[in-house]
């Protein structure tokens, strides 16, 4: 019977637009995922929808950048620090890119282990 270790992800969706800055943040966010923990999972162009602050229904392709984090969404500190970092990420995503709203996801997931 395998075992499993308890970790978190954190998904990352970042609008795709045609602007510098968002290359670069999508670039930026890759390369802190990759260097913090170890890689990260990008799908690119992904389609979606959501309803703005006015009410419109907005048809939108974003990137979706994730990664496992060795922590444990069970353990009340681990989750904390998850949830943290992943309000500040939020922020300096809404203070470089034009966006109402950035989602981030954390979650926890479970990898096998030999």
């Amino acid at each position: 019977m395998p075992k499993f270790a308890s970790k978190t992800r954190v998904e990352v969706y970042i609008p795709v637009r045609y602007e510098t800055a968002y290359r670069e943040t999508l670039s930026w966010v890759t390369n802190e995922l990759t260097y913090l923990r170890g890689g990260c999972t990008i799908l690119e162009n992904v389609g979606g929808y959501y309803l703005s602050n006015s009410d419109e229904i907005i048809d939108d392709r974003v990137n979706i950048v994730y990664s496992d984090f060795p922590m444990s969404w069970d353990i009340p500190n681990e989750r904390e620090e998850i949830l943290d970092y992943c309000s500040e990420l939020q922020f300096f995503l809404l203070k470089n890119l034009w966006e109402e709203a950035i989602l981030i996801v954390a979650s926890p997931v479970f990898h096998t282990v030999l």
